[in-house]
């Protein structure tokens, strides 16, 4: 996209070089063919100022180009009439060069051209910049033809001078206001048909003027003149003279026209008359076009003031009270008797019994302490409406002269600010229940600024540190919750900060006490969009957390005995095969129960049988590794899982260890209860298909150990 921007602007660059080549050229090919005078220069000259008001209509980055172009245009037509590369090059320069310096001294120092209120600033210094450059450049130009063609140099100089200011002024003046104003130039839709029949009649006179020889009535021309430039300012004084110039320019050259009377004239002299006609036209209704553009230009400021404070006056709904020294109200505003209901006659006098009387004796001193003190001062108080109601207004008072010069008025504006204050009220309420809330929210709630500075803290905050909240207020995370802490909440904060929500969980020790607390840290942004810092709320979830690791035990544990169960037993037995299968190792699987338990449950009950379960598991776990994983699957069965095990006798070492912690028995409530066990083991050095294969082997084992009268144990390999 850049790319196509960057060559549209080319193209519209390159496209207009052209165009003011195009034009400057002809404009001096039509100077030099058909109003060269002997000497070596032109009547009028009106690519330069043609020029000046391209350039002031244009983008100043394509100055350089567009300059450049109406230069090589300038030197390649003078090169063609006259075939002498030096003058054609220097007087080129310099016919561009002034169009330049007086182009840039206009855009460097002349504001915006077209504001009707800068218009005396503007054309003074436009003259300016008109005088100097055109006559630095007639300066270069007389010397250069004086040297090289022998031509006398003050009648060159006042000649090049006169015709490229006139041009300058003329021209300049035309080019700037079309290309700005375009068709606008000729006048609005309603008045564009009046101001063609006043240029219409301009170039009538001017051309009954310029037809005849006999009559010297050039005088003629300056009361339509005047005309134009009476009724359209700028605009007419631009395209009267302009039609002038035109006109009295091809009557001259054609040989007809008021200056043709000095039979012994030569050419010289009637364009030095001619030059002088044009620039007292010029002269005469340029200040009358300026004077009457700013004047118009005043008028309608003065008329958008008076409008505005009219609309002001008229519709504004403050309250506007003048008071002399007296207390007297010497000027009450209409929208008095709107806000308060009285009549403005109500209200002429002092009426302090309108005043709230909390608000009474502080406005008495107040107004008292203006009258002493002067200056301003600022005053909220409450009057009676007129149905009985209370407004609270909002006063801007100051003290300043009186008519008479001797005592001072007291002048206020005051507004109805009671939906301000019912507002503020509301928000002051609002914010106190939403204190009142945070404080007995069961939560850290806090909010914290860019910087990572506490700006809130509720009271659970400070319950929780220890301090109370306000503390807190200006402190930063780091100073408040530790390095250690801070080094752990460091990257929720860098998220939350770069806009995102966050939720995670901590842990804590406070007053000797182990906390777990789930924190949530939410972006605060500003109206504008922009990040104004973060809320955090922190719940202690210390007891949730209790709970869960409660439920996670029983999920995963015999409640009775709490050796793993048959969940957590089948989780290990799966790792354990799949660890073997990507690295085969021996493992070996104990499947045991209790001989004859069910007769020990119905002859001594079940409150019996739990407590052999339970000790019966003790004796098993104080016979294994700390590695290993005992589990009960149900019942009275039991299950060992022995993993990183060379040979099989490490689990028979196991089951002769368990067979000789029962063979004393049990003693439960006194009693001895002979107690034995019944083993089967599986071991397996080989990859195992699944854990299923491996407890059937463990299983046929047991049953062997059973049918070889239990107690016992039995291996399958």
């Amino acid at each position: 996209m850049a790319d196509e921007n960057d060559q549209r602007t080319r193209f519209a660059t390159a496209r207009g070089a052209i165009a003011v080549a195009v034009c400057i050229g002809l404009l001096c090919l039509l100077s030099i063919t058909y109003t060269h005078q002997p000497g070596g220069l032109s009547n009028l000259w009106p690519a330069s100022g043609v020029l000046v008001g391209v350039l002031l209509t244009t983008r100043a980055s394509r100055w350089n180009v567009y300059i450049v172009a109406a230069l090589l245009a300038n030197v390649l037509v003078r090169l063609t009439h006259t075939g002498s590369w030096y003058s054609s090059i220097v007087l080129g320069i310099v016919s561009t060069l002034d169009a330049g310096v007086v182009a840039y001294a206009l855009r460097r120092f002349g504001g915006n051209l077209f504001d009707a209120s800068r218009t005396v600033a503007v054309s003074a210094l436009a003259t300016a910049s008109t005088i100097v450059a055109c006559a630095a450049s007639a300066l270069i130009a007389a010397a250069t033809l004086a040297i090289f063609r022998g031509a006398p140099f003050w009648p060159l100089f006042a000649a090049w001078f006169s015709v490229h200011a006139i041009g300058m002024v003329i021209f300049a003046t035309l080019t700037a206001f079309a290309r700005a104003q375009g068709w606008r130039l000729l006048g609005r839709r309603g008045e564009r048909t009046e101001r063609l029949f006043v240029i219409a009649l301009v170039a009538v006179t001017s051309v009954a003027v310029f037809a005849q020889s006999r009559y010297p009535l050039l005088f003629i021309v300056a009361p339509v003149c005047l005309l134009a430039a009476f009724r359209y300012r700028f605009s007419g004084f631009v395209l009267s003279t302009t039609v002038i110039s035109i006109v009295a320019l091809i009557a001259t050259l054609s040989g007809h026209g008021p200056l043709m009377l000095s039979l012994d004239a030569t050419p010289a002299e009637r364009a030095f008359v001619l030059q002088l006609f044009i620039a007292s036209i010029c002269v005469l209704t340029l200040p009358v076009a300026i004077v009457l553009t700013q004047r118009k230009s005043l008028e309608r400021r003065l008329a958008n003031s008076e409008s505005e404070y009219r609309l002001l006056a008229e519709y504004s709904r403050d309250l506007v009270v003048r008071i002399d020294s007296q207390g007297n109200r010497k000027y009450i505003s209409p929208s008095a008797s709107e806000i308060l209901g009285w009549n403005l006659d109500e209200l002429r006098e002092e009426r302090w019994d309108l005043i709230h009387v909390d608000d009474r004796q502080t406005l008495m001193v107040a107004m008292a302490k203006l009258r002493v003190e002067g200056g301003a001062a600022t005053l909220v108080y409450r009057v009676q409406h007129r149905d009985g109601r209370y407004i609270w207004i909002e006063a801007h008072a100051r003290l300043v002269p009186s008519g008479d010069g001797k005592t001072s008025d007291i002048i206020y504006s005051g507004r109805d600010i009671s939906r301000r204050i019912k507002a503020e009220q509301d928000l002051a309420r609002n914010q106190r229940r939403l204190r009142a809330i945070a404080d007995n929210t069961p939560a850290f709630v806090v909010h914290v600024n860019t910087d990572e500075r506490y700006t809130f803290a509720n009271a659970y905050a400070g319950k929780m540190l220890g301090v109370h909240p306000g503390v807190l207020i200006g402190r930063s995370l780091r100073e408040v919750t530790g390095e250690q802490a801070y080094a752990e909440i460091k990257p929720h904060i860098d998220a939350v900060l770069r806009g995102e929500t966050v939720t995670f969980e901590t842990e804590r020790d406070y007053a000797g006490a182990h906390f777990y607390f789930q924190n949530t840290y939410t972006p605060d942004r500003a109206p504008d969009g922009e990040l104004a810092g973060f809320y955090a709320m922190i719940f202690d979830i210390s007891n949730l957390k209790i709970a869960e690791h409660k439920l996670e035990k029983l999920a995963r544990h015999d409640s009775l005995t709490g050796l793993a169960n048959r969940f957590q037993f089948n989780e290990r037995v799966e790792l354990a095969i799949a660890r073997r299968q990507r690295h085969p190792a021996p493992i070996a699987l104990l499947y045991l129960d209790i001989d004859h338990f069910k007769e020990i449950n119905d002859t001594l009950g079940h409150a019996v049988g739990d407590a052999i379960l339970v000790e019966f598991a003790r004796r098993l776990t104080e016979c294994v590794r700390d590695t290993d994983l005992v589990a009960r699957l149900g019942g009275d069965e039991f299950i060992v899982l022995l993993e990183d095990i060379d040979m099989p006798a490490v689990a028979q070492n196991i089951a002769r260890k368990l067979i000789e912690k029962l063979s004393t028995g049990i003693c439960v409530d006194g009693k001895f209860v002979p107690v034995t066990t019944s083993i089967g083991i599986a071991f397996r050095s080989w990859t195992i298909a699944s854990s299923d294969q491996l407890m059937k082997f463990a299983d046929d084992a047991l049953y062997e150990a059973k049918a070889a009268g239990r107690n016992t144990f039995r291996i399958a390999q």
